[in-house]
């Protein structure tokens, strides 16, 4: 009883401690920082149009610009290029005693790790070809220019972007005309500018650019603008265009369309956010512009006195009534292609004004507000719709379920008498209720998010990876589990040792328990994060309630306890997935039939790339890959093996193996289905779907918390910790039974059971604190691709892993000393063929596992040992 009060303190005070109900609040906070400073003292600050510059390690530099200090421009005031320099530091704009070479405006800028690059530009006499390059010296507190190689034409009015250590400059006007120019520089080489393949469709100036992921690639969005040639009437632009940075291919997507009208887009700030999304701010629309232009025309093709005070007086009440440039703040999803209203600010939006990303926020300085009119104010915005309100129902069938968790450990952990009951169940455990588990398992709360977002953001060519799975059936129930079953181990490793040595035995397990304490981090990694961008739960305390909790039941009620619960979750997980699949089509206003119909002109439903090509996806890398990954999981991982030996007859491990198999079938169909379910429905609604969702694997959590009834969205939010904690628990007690029996008992064979068992669960114990400080370490330091190396690493030995099982259970020439040379040359082949070619990553495995078992076959007969 006293293990249960305490249990029960412990999740409330850590839920208490570290949840933090996010309330609903203004989708983006705008703050004010300090005005730009007047040019000269004792005046009021007026703005300028076009500066230069960026964010540069702690400081902002902005400099150069145009505006109009003598009056407004049509009441006879004239344009004045400046030249000086502004570096805001400590929260305070300073005016440095450095200037620019010429006065100079309207440069395409981008902010560099050491300094800020501006690109062209214009002033009173000409337009220009340089390329500046300012960095801010902090202790002399000056701004050193330098040069970059020049453009191979001037140009002004353009936009730039950093990609990949690349500079690509787009579009921009000269002094006669608007171009489709396209250019990059290499910032390795900084030799010279690399023309490209011109835009398609109209010239473009006083467009807006983004970069951003799409279904397939990253991609170059170039949005609106305007078409200009002196002394003719401009076009103004309501396109947009991509360039696909993998392929080098242009694209014209269309129009800037909300609610079926075109947008024109002149002037704005654009910026990617999150994960599929391009916000842009405020811009020029064509309406007053188009009249302001006819009148200007129409006045210079006129001499008649009379008709010129008539069409000034025209120009001059639209100029002086004019209500300011938009307040829109517009959303582009990249993945949907859809467009809405993200939010609209409370004052004016500028135009041509220099703007930045700065970290999660977007900083717009100066600009033009209304013609000829600029404003010195500095502003950051910031996002703040990630976090909304979980709800106290939510909050409350959390804890119940985590509970309950709690409780099957507490339960189970007074049949834990033996390290055969802690290890094997004491072959208590049906052989359904361990098929269950293995589904459980494999089912975890990375796949639950990820394969709805896969759908989501591309298709079905992943879908025969998982088919794989069920196509290896065979493979297992008729070559693996029987060696297990008869030679009765307790680990997979075992059988290595008794095949061939104890080398080869500490070497497999040694592999796998290193693979599972890393795996044990991400596992609590991943789930929180995007758990806490949907719920505002801090990361922190997800890792912290699964980690522990999941060590606490773990610890005391063994397999039994791991099995049971995953049972829970399989229920509650599948369920759950039906139930969003009837939520979706019942909330969706397209028919099912037009879903489908949809779905297919998108090409969501695309799985069978038939084309020879390894490097991508194609149904052929998924099935090879798919394979003999399927193979390595469950043939030779121990957290799989464990379950089949749980079971007392090779006929019951066997029906264990089909219960997962007939259960993978329907379950990839539904989580696919979910992904192609969410993109039909975040299309028809896009404006549900934030721009702040930084992972894409939030996205079905998302759609839980946000548009499934309170309780239900709780209990499934309940059931991703709960998955999560199915695959944290399957690898404790996995590594617990490989340390015992394939280590401990090797070095001290002579202690007792009972001493074995404390040993067992002190090893769960430390198992678990380390991969909650793994994950709590990856967490604060912000590290998201960690896991990719480490797999990809780790990888190395896993196929070759399942080669070693395959040469001792299919031949009787391999032999320890050939097998584990053969080991090492798959390794380092793997390492090589994932580092110096571009064969996809689902490959890996197929080449640690054929050719493990190629060389290692070669060197047994080479070396003759007899083997044993």
């Amino acid at each position: 009883m006293r293990k249960i009060n305490s249990i029960f303190v412990l999740l409330f005070v850590v839920i208490n401690s570290f949840i933090i109900s996010a309330q609903e609040e203004s989708k983006i906070t705008v703050s004010n920082l300090q005005n730009l400073p007047a040019t000269q003292q004792n005046m009021t600050s007026m703005g300028f149009a076009g500066m230069l510059g960026g964010k540069y390690e702690d400081v902002i530099i902005a400099a150069g610009g145009a505006n109009f200090p003598n009056g407004l421009p049509w009441k006879g005031g004239e344009k004045v290029w400046s030249d000086e320099i502004y570096v805001f530091e400590n929260e305070t704009w300073v005016k440095v005693s450095e200037r620019l070479p010429q006065p100079i405006a309207y440069s395409a800028s981008v902010s560099l790790k050491d300094g800020v690059l501006c690109i062209g530009g214009n002033n009173k006499e000409s337009f220009s070809n340089r390329v500046l390059h300012m960095a801010y010296e902090a202790d002399s507190k000056t701004v050193r220019i330098t040069n970059y190689p020049n453009l191979p034409e001037p140009l002004a009015f353009s936009t730039a972007i950093v990609e990949d250590n690349y500079v690509y400059v787009v579009g921009g006007k000269n002094k006669d005309f608007t171009t489709n120019a396209f250019y990059r520089l290499n910032l390795n080489e900084k030799k010279q500018w690399e023309k490209l393949k011109d835009f398609p469709g109209a010239p473009r100036a006083l467009h807006t650019i983004a970069v951003q992921e799409t279904s397939h690639s990253k991609k170059i969005f170039v949005f609106g603008g305007r078409n200009e040639v002196s002394g003719k009437k401009s076009e103004a632009l309501s396109s947009y265009l991509s360039y696909d940075l993998n392929n080098n291919v242009w694209t014209e997507e269309g129009d800037v369309e909300i609610d079926g009208n075109s947008r024109v887009l002149m002037g704005a700030s654009a910026v990617s956010m999150g994960s599929m999304h391009i916000l842009i701010y405020g811009g020029c629309d064509e309406l007053i512009f188009d009249k302001l232009e006819n009148i200007a025309l129409e006045i210079n093709n006129t001499e008649n006195d009379s008709i010129l005070d008539s069409l000034t007086e025209r120009r001059d009440s639209l100029l002086n009534n004019h209500p300011g440039f938009s307040k829109e703040i517009l959303s582009f999803n990249t993945i949907t292609k859809q467009w809405f209203v993200y939010n609209e600010s409370m004052s004016k939006l500028p135009v041509t004004a220099l703007s930045f990303k700065d970290d999660e926020d977007f900083v717009i300085v100066s600009g033009e507000v209304s013609p000829g009119i600029r404003t010195p104010e500095v502003k950051r915005f910031r996002i703040d719709d990630q976090e909304h309100g979980f709800g106290i129902l939510n909050y409350s069938v959390l804890i119940l379920y985590l509970l309950i968790s709690v409780l099957i450990g507490v339960y189970f952990s007074r049949k834990q008498k033996s390290t055969t009951d802690y290890f094997s169940g004491g072959g208590r455990i049906p052989w359904w209720a361990s098929g269950l588990s293995v589904f459980g398992t494999l089912l975890s709360a990375i796949t639950f998010m990820a394969i709805p977002a896969k759908a989501f953001v591309t298709d079905w060519s992943f879908f025969f990876l998982n088919i794989a799975a069920i196509i290896i059936t065979p493979v297992i129930a008729y070559v693996f589990i029987p060696f297990f079953n008869k030679l009765k181990i307790k680990t997979a490793y075992e059988y290595l040792e008794n095949r061939f040595n104890y080398l080869a035995r500490a070497f497999g397990s040694l592999s796998f328990i290193i693979f599972q304490l890393g795996r044990i981090g991400i596992v609590l990694l991943l789930p929180s994060l995007a758990i806490s961008i949907v719920t505002g739960i801090p990361v922190e305390s997800c890792i912290l309630i699964m980690g522990l909790l999941c060590v606490f039941y773990t610890t005391f009620g063994g397999i039994e306890a791991v099995i049971w619960t995953d049972v829970m979750q399989v229920f509650v997980l599948m369920g759950g997935s039906v139930l969003a699949i009837i939520w979706i089509l019942v909330h969706t206003e397209t028919p099912f039939g037009e879903m489908i119909s949809f779905a297919s002109e998108e090409d969501k439903f695309s799985m069978l790339n038939l084309e020879f090509n390894f490097s991508d996806s194609t149904f052929w890398v998924v099935l090879i890959g798919g394979l003999a990954s399927a193979m390595v999981t469950q043939g030779t991982d121990q957290t799989i093996v464990q379950r089949y030996l749980t079971s007392s007859s090779i006929k019951d491990s066997r029906k264990t193996l089909y219960t997962n198999a007939v259960l993978t079938l329907p379950a990839t169909i539904i989580f696919f289905g979910i992904g192609t379910l969410l993109f039909i429905f975040y299309t028809e609604m896009p404006n549900k779907l934030s721009p702040t969702i930084s992972n894409n694997d939030s996205i079905f959590p998302w759609y839980i918390v946000k548009e499934l009834p309170l309780g239900i969205s709780g209990l499934l939010i309940a059931g991703i910790f709960s998955a999560a904690m199915s695959s944290i628990s399957s690898s404790l007690n996995s590594v617990s039974t490989a340390y015992c029996n394939d280590f401990h008992l090797h070095f001290r064979p002579f202690i007792t059971d009972k001493q074995l068992l404390k040993i067992a669960r002190i090893a769960t114990v430390l198992t678990g604190i380390f991969g909650v400080l793994f994950a709590l370490w990856m967490a604060n330091s912000n590290i998201k691709s960690l896991w990719d190396q480490f797999y990809r690493f780790l990888g190395l030995f896993t196929g070759g892993l399942g080669g070693m099982f395959l040469l001792g259970m299919l031949t009787k020439k391999a032999n320890a000393i050939g097998t584990l040379s053969g080991l090492v040359v798959s390794a380092l082949l793997t390492w090589y063929v994932s580092v110096y070619t571009n064969l996809n990553f689902l490959m890996y495995s197929f080449v640690g596992v054929v050719s493990c078992f190629g060389f290692g076959y070669i060197f047994s007969l080479v070396t003759k040992e007899k083997s044993q």
